[in-house]
């Protein structure tokens, strides 16, 4: 226990790193957008196919893969109604936002912020079923999330959009991973320690990123509207606790109920706030709600993964 309290604790330390360099104007905002292109065509692709190579496709590990895929795209529904009754419960105004918080609800970021945490905590085998799970996060956010936020107005998601969205290098590399589990292949030593050493850059990279997007964020704003408040915490809180409530008495593997439950403990993805402003919603309101989940998420992971490795491993 004392064990992962540490290594949780000298992740989002990197978290306090990054906020740090930005308030000094080392790394400015504008920074971002080079590192968070190192880490999604870079370092998090090397990350997936590292974690897939490393772990051979078992009885139980093809048993879990399928209750992971198949637990997320439950998982998204059930979050759905929750959040349209938390949403319901606060008659949050304008109405025209409500769609924004019905995706804070479900929204997770499990990808740039969801690898390299899980692979630092509980290791490569559960980065793998962590990447089966954000395979089906793209799905929603490109598909399921626009529906939320255009909530009353029945705009439907374009074919054409979804297949774009999801042609990128972290699909084209969980593509690549899962024909190396399906066939068995072995990677040379020499290939899958470049992909190791590659992978190792992720979590360092991705948390300093997160503190300057916290270092940039209107958390004063975000502060001052209690309903909104109230909706992040319903998600970085409520949520999880009510997952693992559902999850926990199932005939699933370990592996299956730990990385849905720790997956919803994440706080909103970062492309949602791009998604909201392309939609001509409320992409301020979605940005504070982000920095607040993620804020929120720098106290409430560290406990979910104590317990979850307690309970499940």
């Amino acid at each position: 226990m004392i064990t992962v309290f540490l290594k949780v604790l000298i992740i989002f330390c990197m978290v306090g790193v990054g906020y740090a360099a930005n308030k000094a104007h080392i790394l400015p905002v504008e920074a971002n957008q080079y590192l968070i292109s190192l880490l999604l065509y870079i370092s998090i692709p090397c990350m997936i196919i590292s974690s897939m190579a490393e772990n051979p496709l078992t009885a139980e590990t093809k048993r879990a893969t399928l209750e992971v895929f198949l637990g997320t795209l439950v998982f998204f529904f059930f979050s759905w109604g929750l959040g349209l009754i938390v949403v319901k419960l606060l008659r949050y105004e304008p109405a025209k936002d409500r769609g924004v918080l019905l995706v804070l609800m479900t929204s997770l970021n499990t990808g740039f912020m969801g690898f390299p945490v899980t692979d630092a905590i509980f290791g490569s085998q559960a980065m793998y079923f962590m990447v089966i799970e954000n395979c089906t996060c793209t799905f929603y956010l490109y598909s399921l999330q626009i529906m939320q936020l255009n909530y009353g107005n029945r705009k439907k998601a374009h074919l054409k959009e979804l297949l774009r969205s999801m042609c990128n290098m972290c699909m084209l590399s969980a593509l690549v991973g899962l024909v190396i589990l399906v066939t068995g292949f072995r990677m040379p030593d020499l290939a899958l320690n470049f992909f190791d050493m590659m992978a190792e850059a992720t979590v360092p990279v991705s948390m300093i990123v997160l503190g300057i997007q916290l270092g940039n964020s209107d958390l004063k704003g975000a502060l001052k509207n209690g309903k909104l408040i109230a909706v992040c915490l319903a998600s970085e809180v409520l949520l999880p606790v009510a997952t693992f409530l559902a999850v926990n008495w199932l005939p699933l593997t370990n592996w299956a109920k730990l990385i849905l439950v720790f997956a919803s403990a994440f706080p909103g993805a970062v492309i949602s706030v791009a998604v909201t402003s392309r939609e001509k919603k409320n992409a301020d309101l979605m940005a504070q709600g982000i920095a607040l989940t993620t804020l929120i998420s720098l106290a409430t992971l560290p406990v979910a993964a104590m317990l979850l490795m307690a309970v499940y491993r």
